[in-house]
């Protein structure tokens, strides 16, 4: 499954927003693209940075 796949629903509420906030443009392909990357990749950040497995040795580098 691709991103654009996996994100869709996303991508639909992302294209709403835009239409209503550029007289009803539909956004191309590139922007899809790049909110459904920008989607994965918090998606990520946050996985790991609440991930029980590595939140012991994150919050031991922040105490010194």
């Amino acid at each position: 499954m691709n991103l654009l796949e996996q994100y869709s629903k996303r991508i639909s509420l992302a294209e709403k927003y835009y239409a209503q906030n550029h007289d009803g443009k539909h956004m191309d392909d590139a922007r899809k693209i790049l909110v459904a990357k920008t989607i994965d990749n918090t998606s990520k950040f946050l996985n790991e940075a609440y991930d029980p497995a590595t939140s012991a040795t994150q919050l031991s580098g922040m105490v010194d």
